[in-house]
């Protein structure tokens, strides 16, 4: 278990204005906490496995509220290894799972079945395009709640669709696994005290993943294990203000692939920022 600062413990969100506020202005962060063979990097933006296939848990800095939408970019992947990234919600904070004095290893099954059983919802990313996640469906069609729209609103404001879709350009033939992929977690409450957990896959929703989960007994984390052939994942701001240079990168890298980067007339150290190497 490792980290980066002193940290005190989190308290609830409260859904208030105010609160409202402070989050739309903030930066979606990894915790400090995290498994031994994760490095943060870029004020806790991106996640990178320094080794092996396992140890590598990292958690949503905060709980994530009703309606958000948290989105995370593959950036690496290592060949070698079996699997891939793991991603759900937890009700166990990672300051108490680190009380206990070890990080557990994977997040699957160890989270989900030797934690406080029923308080962690985790899936494995599958490479099918028509079943990304290891997790039942009903079969039924999946309610669109993303919308047919070019963003999408929500109680943090507008949100464009492309943000959650991948910025290479081959997107047709992009594999959930693969690097480039954009994958994203949310829930929605259907009643006072349950909510339903949803997947989002390059900007489609996977449809309902779990259903029930009583997300107002304790704030639910996100879980993310940087597992098997996923070396290395970064978070895509959705709701923070981004730097006017952020922007412009955006605006580019959805014109181009990254690969394209290097036969753009800029200076190298343009070409560096745009591949996110500064």
């Amino acid at each position: 278990m490792t980290s980066n600062h002193n940290h005190s413990a989190t308290s609830r969100s409260d859904p208030s204005d105010k609160a409202l506020r402070t989050h739309r202005s903030s930066v979606t962060r990894f915790h400090p906490y995290h498994g031994e063979n994760i490095i943060l990097t870029e004020d806790n933006t991106v996640a990178y496995r320094k080794k092996s296939f396992q140890n590598a848990l990292t958690f949503s800095e905060r709980p994530l509220l009703p309606g958000e939408i948290f989105l995370v970019e593959i950036e690496a992947n290592e060949r070698g290894w079996s699997g891939h990234m793991r991603l759900g919600l937890t009700q166990l904070s990672p300051l108490m799972i680190s009380r206990n004095g070890e990080m557990p290893q994977y997040a699957l099954p160890d989270l989900v079945e030797s934690y406080n059983r029923g308080t962690s919802w985790i899936y494995g990313i599958s490479k099918a395009h028509n079943k990304a996640f290891e997790c039942k469906t009903s079969g039924k069609e999946k309610p669109k709640i993303l919308g047919d729209n070019h963003s999408i609103r929500t109680r943090f404001g507008n949100v464009p669709m492309g943000l959650l879709k991948p910025t290479r350009s081959d997107t047709e033939d992009i594999l959930p696994t693969d690097v480039g992929s954009r994958i994203g977690v949310m829930y929605l409450p259907t009643n006072a005290y349950e909510a339903d957990m949803h997947y989002i896959i390059n900007g489609e929703d996977q449809g309902v993943c779990v259903k029930h989960i009583p997300y107002m007994n304790a704030p639910l984390y996100v879980v993310v294990d940087v597992y098997g052939t996923t070396k290395k994942v970064r978070i895509v701001q959705l709701y923070g203000v981004p730097t006017l240079q952020a922007a412009c990168r955006d605006a580019i890298l959805s014109h181009i692939t990254k690969t394209a980067v290097s036969a753009l007339p800029l200076p190298n150290l343009l070409k560096k920022y745009l591949l996110y190497q500064l």
